[in-house]
């Protein structure tokens, strides 16, 4: 058995695992992180990110690097199916490929000393000794378990939420890259539907993602292989010409959107849940990666506060970001149902205020304009972390 007792195990080297392990390591805290998938796997699509998650990579030392293989937008526009709605201006928006955040964050980890031991399917974990198994028989004693380790968190299962699988929301996502001369964030709303489209660097490179509601229960994949026919006859109310020229896109899947019911608590004994382990994100509000990445980062705060009693950190992590993420848990759902509008009289009201008013943009700025760093810098400095952990004194 390896001995890394020293070290906070990370299980998962998605965004939220390689953020966590960049926060803790800039902080002086050893970190591991254990991945099932090879070295040379591929990262999805497009991602968008706001500044709250930005502010936070910037603290990291990954943010101008991003922002140079990427897109940075300040305007948005919103249309129905076949004519524009409302213009408006945004808080700062990056959009990027996802391979790119995840290259720079993997770069970023290794140069601070880091380490990542691929091929590793977590098989099992004693939460009392805080010793961890996986399917090739390697084991690990650690100081803590950060469980990121995404959405299907085996995790979460075993500790946290038995027999609560995730459930399909009700809605399914088409997402593909292709070329358009677009130069900004472009909304389009039809009943049970919305297409969000945005470029993603400088060399014409557009992002789509589309979306529509339907009861429709997908493979344990989650996804489908599907065709540019397959995603125009789901969106023949709108004009083709919205997407983006697809010939040379390569192979476009249909994804369906799984959600999972909040839990009480992030944390247990000598285990901390962050990102989609914790609380998995609709994308309609575009805020999924960034509160993963405001988690870890949270996370890695509470950890150098508290390092001799880890249950303290866990404690302030819980408290300070539960609280936000059921809140964008929340808003992300309704913000589904204002696109997705059909009823007439509420469409034309939907519509009015985002033509007449800055709601949209206003409504942006709020969710952007957090700062985890220093809520949570304010929570640690003067919140109540005096009581006797919830699963006992000692450390985490």
């Amino acid at each position: 058995m390896s001995d890394y007792r020293n070290h906070i195990g990370i299980i998962g080297g998605g965004i939220s695992g390689l953020t966590l392990g960049c926060a803790l390591l800039k902080q002086g805290i050893p970190a591991i992180i254990f991945e099932k998938m090879p070295e040379e796997t591929s990262h999805g699509a497009a991602i968008s990110l706001s500044s709250n998650a930005l502010r936070l990579l910037d603290r990291l030392d990954i943010y101008v690097d991003l922002k140079n293989q990427s897109f940075i937008h300040s305007a948005a526009s919103i249309q129905g199916p076949h004519r524009e709605i409302s213009s408006f201006q945004t808080p700062e928006v990056l959009t990027t490929r996802r391979q790119t955040l995840m290259s720079l964050l993997y770069s970023r980890y290794i140069n601070l000393g880091g380490e990542i031991f691929h091929h590793h399917d977590l098989a099992s974990f004693d939460a009392v000794k805080c010793e961890v198994t996986f399917t090739n028989e390697n084991k690990y004693t650690l100081k803590h378990l950060a469980a990121c380790d995404g959405i299907r968190s085996s995790i979460r299962d075993t500790f946290f939420a038995a027999n609560q699988d995730p459930k399909y929301s009700g809605y399914s996502a088409w997402r593909g890259i292709g070329k358009s001369s677009l130069q900004k964030i472009h909304f389009a709303l039809g009943p049970d539907s919305h297409i969000v489209s945005y470029p993603i660097n400088q060399e014409g490179d557009v992002s789509f993602v589309a979306v529509k509601k339907e009861d429709y229960q997908f493979k344990e994949s989650w996804k489908e292989e599907g065709s540019t026919s397959d995603l125009l006859d789901d969106f023949s109310a709108y004009d083709s010409k919205i997407f983006p020229a697809l010939e040379d896109s390569g192979t476009l899947y249909k994804w369906g959107i799984y959600i999972r019911p909040p839990l009480k608590s992030m944390i247990s004994k000598n285990i901390t849940l962050l990102g989609d382990a914790a609380h998995p994100m609709v994308p309609f509000l575009g805020q999924g990666a960034c509160m993963a990445i405001e988690d870890s980062y949270s996370f890695a705060m509470a950890c150098k506060e508290h390092m001799t009693n880890l249950v303290n950190a866990q404690e302030a992590y819980d408290y300070v970001r539960s609280k936000r993420t059921k809140k964008i848990q929340r808003l992300s759902m309704m913000q589904g149902k204002i696109y997705h509008m059909k009823n007439p009289l509420l469409v034309a009201a939907r519509n009015a205020a985002m033509k007449y008013t800055n709601i949209p943009g206003n409504d942006l700025k709020r969710i952007h304009d957090y700062d985890a760093h220093d809520e949570m810098q304010i929570y640690l400095a003067f919140g109540d972390l005096g009581r006797v952990g919830s699963f006992g004194s000692g450390g985490g």
